[in-house]
């Protein structure tokens, strides 16, 4: 018996190539993104019987799902969204270009339906400020407030980064600033923001028993009564505190500002130092010289015992020695120079 004589002749290589992924089964559903600008997309969803197009122009105000076989339009519903992304398990769809909804999930249709059929929302949209898909109207009233200031600042704003928690935080504040100062000093703050190297701000709020009402910690510090300049302590908690070694400034460094001030206002009488070159030092200084201070209070007879050394104070060629007339005194004088006089409070009293 011979082998078979084969003509490789008329074999082609070319001819076995194939796709191998194009051989398996198609998806049941496909989702193609047809259009997609800054405020609208159209999403294409197709099967082996029906091909459907979900039309959500926002800068027209208009959407619809249309069948496009038939061209039968039916108004867009949380149900009929729901119905439309039900196929996307697991999944999502991603979008380069619309600012207020950068990917579509199956769980999108509550987020959706709330941003179309909210005008100020819409309106928001429009405008390219980005809203929170968490809480969608938590700035609505910013923009009502002044819509070309928040324009202003979601333009100047970064919104995603580590850093954005920074600028999101401030914006109650800036809002609060353009009520009581104008817009001008507002957009101050928001670009003073932007330059400083903080990653953090925090502008923690806490209930004011006495007015009833929940406060933030900045204006907390501009409404103590010390007649804090707003732009100096702006460029204070933006820069200088930066090149004191705070990478974060939060409630901590608000409630120990307002600390250091009334601790300055109970000693002195006033204010003697706002913007300290070394906060965390002068806030520690002005604490230590409280607590003498207390100390002293507690010391009996301290006139009666100055009046007796009354005597010792006298000045000649550029020195003098000084007695003197209440035990704060010592207090602020063995902190300023540095030396143990403070201490003779506590001494006195024991001897006493």
């Amino acid at each position: 018996m011979t082998g078979a004589i084969v003509d490789t002749t008329t074999v082609s290589l070319k001819d076995y190539i194939i796709d191998l992924d194009n051989t398996q089964k198609k998806p049941a559903v496909v989702y193609e993104v047809v259009l997609e600008n800054n405020t609208d997309f159209i999403l294409r969803r197709q099967t082996q019987r029906v091909c459907r197009e979900l039309v959500i122009l926002v800068s027209q105000g208009l959407y619809y799902i249309r069948d496009c076989k038939t061209g039968a339009i039916d108004p867009v519903t949380n149900a009929s969204l729901r119905s439309f992304l039900r196929d996307l398990k697991g999944n999502f769809i991603s979008f380069q270009q619309v600012n207020w909804l950068d990917a579509l999930f199956k769980e999108s249709a509550d987020y959706i339906t709330t941003v179309i059929e909210d005008a100020t929302l819409s309106d928001m949209c429009r405008h390219n400020v980005p809203i929170s898909k968490e809480e969608p109207r938590q700035h609505v009233r910013y923009w009502e407030q002044n819509k070309r200031l928040f324009t202003r600042i979601a333009q100047l704003f970064p919104t995603h980064g580590t850093a954005s928690g920074k600028y999101q935080n401030s914006i109650p504040i800036i809002f609060w600033i353009e009520e009581h100062y104008g817009a001008n000093e507002a957009m101050y703050f928001a670009e003073q923001m932007v330059q400083s190297g903080v990653r953090h701000m925090d502008f923690s709020s806490r209930y004011h028993y006495a007015e009833n009402r929940m406060i933030h910690a900045f204006v907390e510090v501009m409404e103590s009564g010390y007649n804090i300049n707003l732009r100096r302590f702006i460029d204070y908690i933006c820069f200088d505190l930066y090149r004191q070694g705070y990478g974060d400034v939060n409630g901590n460094f608000f409630r120990e500002y307002m600390d250091y001030l009334t601790m300055q206002k109970n000693f002195y009488g006033k204010v003697k130092e706002k913007y300290p070159e070394h906060f965390k030092t002068a806030h520690d200084v002005m604490a230590l010289k409280v607590n003498l201070a207390k100390a002293a209070e507690q010391c009996q007879n301290f006139m009666e015992q100055a009046k007796q050394v009354k005597d010792l104070e006298y000045s000649t060629q550029g020195y003098c020695v000084v007695v003197p007339t209440e035990p704060r005194e010592l207090a602020d004088e063995g902190i300023n120079l540095s030396h143990c006089v403070g201490d003779y409070i506590v001494s006195a009293d024991a001897i006493l």
